[in-house]
């Protein structure tokens, strides 16, 4: 069984043609997905698909992105009422975001703190989005180290590895993993030496399309390639890796 731990089926790109992509996906083994959201209503949405598509294993988390916190001076009320929905397996994707910066690194950090003790309120563990930020996340996350933490797309590096896995971090891994340049190849790198136990593979889909389909729109049916390639920098079966995904991802959401 194949798990996307972080697609955007909510997206403009994928909405349209929900019920093809995810028919898609269940084809190509894969068997549970997570639908992220990014703002109040794309995760009203992310929660409505995985109810209404609950047979093929959706699920979502609800959170409001690093880009979209100027819009936000406190988390939206109703977040606690659909927290509840048994659907729900995260809050996220929640972060910092120094690379665009689309809103302002102070606003950035109160709405990520606020975001983190709303998930210790309410029980769940975070799909953290974080970029060129590490610093500045990791002394926020610090004083939620209690929490259970997926960081998406991680792109730490060897250098932030060790601090991510004491605070019993998981690393989720996209299609970056298969792309041919110098970041990818260190990416690789922490592919081989972090632990078993703290790997989730995602797609992040539309986005980050992995090789060799770059350049076409992403779905959750292409996390099979990144499965390959972790497997393949492990040198484990792909049945195998399959196996010890799908068990660290039952722990870490609980379904």
């Amino acid at each position: 069984m194949l798990i996307d731990s972080h697609c955007h089926i909510n997206s403009e790109e994928l909405r349209l043609d929900a019920r093809a992509v995810i028919t898609r996906a269940r084809d190509a083994g894969v068997n549970k997905m997570i639908i992220v959201g990014c703002d109040y209503e794309d995760s009203c949405e992310a929660a409505a698909m995985a109810e209404d598509f609950s047979h093929f294993g959706l699920y979502a988390s609800i959170g409001i992105h690093p880009h979209e916190a100027k819009r936000y001076e406190e988390i939206p009320p109703m977040f606690r009422k659909i927290a509840g929905n048994k659907r729900v397996v995260a809050v996220g994707e929640i972060g910092l975001d120094y690379h665009y910066d689309h809103s302002p690194r102070e606003t950035q950090k109160k709405l990520f703190e606020l975001q983190l003790r709303f998930a210790e309120e309410v029980n769940l563990p975070v799909i953290l989005h974080i970029r060129d930020a590490m610093d500045d996340a990791m002394e926020i996350l610090t004083v939620h180290r209690g929490l259970k933490m997926l960081f998406h797309c991680y792109s730490g590096g060897l250098e932030y590895l060790n601090e991510v896995l004491g605070m019993g971090g998981m690393c989720s891994f996209g299609g970056a993993v298969t792309w041919d340049n110098k970041s990818s190849e260190e990416l690789r790198e922490v592919v081989r030496v972090i632990p078993l136990e703290n790997i989730l593979c995602e797609t992040d889909s539309p986005y980050m399309t992995p090789s060799p389909l770059r350049g076409r729109r992403n779905e959750p049916a292409n996390v099979r390639y990144v499965y390959n390639a972790v497997a393949e920098e492990r040198n484990m079966s792909l049945a195998d890796f399959s196996r010890a995904v799908e068990d660290n991802a039952g722990k870490f959401f609980g379904w």
